[in-house]
């Protein structure tokens, strides 16, 4: 039988297989654990970094965890009924709320004991919180990531702790990466030491 012209012959020829996703041959256990730290790490680096950057963490990080957290505590006091409010850990959601009020309370100032106690209160709460909050999202939406062990939960905390920590060293060491320029376009208030930049000389 004549063969077509430009037919190629492949009968016994494999055709060559994709390569296999980056996720293929994970148990679920480890596709949990993956989801909490890039979850954890992905909202919890900017705050950190701006803690390195400025000293200090924007009150929109503040007031975000707050809302991210009150509205997961009354939709969980709601919804989920009696058996959620006896567990103690719901009312850990009300933390930042906690704050808000001592915040309230407390006269506004820039020192004194009232202001180290408010700011670094506000730092670890924000800081712990929103990682915490992210992992709680994850743990709600993705079944049975609340039968991890204690071994991979705490793998997965040190995980996003140690991208936090990076993400507040990289912040002190900003003069070495950004211009004061990369802040003011970026929209962000450019900090007293900021590196103001080389223009390239023209011939």
């Amino acid at each position: 039988m004549p063969v077509r012209a430009g037919a190629a012959h492949t009968r016994g020829v494999r055709a060559p297989s994709a390569p296999a996703p980056l996720t293929r041959g994970l148990d679920p256990q480890t596709r949990r654990i993956v989801a909490i730290v890039v979850a954890g790490s992905a909202i919890g680096w900017w705050p950190a970094f701006t803690l390195g950057v400025y000293g200090v963490i924007f009150f929109e990080q503040h007031l975000a965890l707050w809302a991210a957290a009150t509205s997961a505590f009354l939709a969980l006091i709601l919804a989920g009924g009696t058996p959620v409010r006896r567990h103690v850990s719901t009312y850990a959601l009300l933390v930042p709320t906690a704050w808000l009020v001592l915040l309230w309370l407390l006269p506004v100032t820039n020192s004194g004991p009232a202001h180290f106690v408010l700011f670094w209160s506000g730092v670890v709460i924000t800081l712990l919180g929103i990682p915490a909050l992210a992992a709680f999202m994850i743990r709600l939406l993705i079944p049975a990531t609340e039968h991890l062990s204690r071994r991979q939960g705490l793998m997965a905390v040190g995980v996003v702790l140690a991208v936090m920590a990076s993400a507040y060293l990289l912040g002190t060491q900003h003069p070495h990466m950004l211009s004061c320029d990369d802040f003011r376009i970026s929209g962000n208030f450019a900090p007293s030491d900021c590196n103001p930049g080389v223009d390239a000389e023209t011939p």
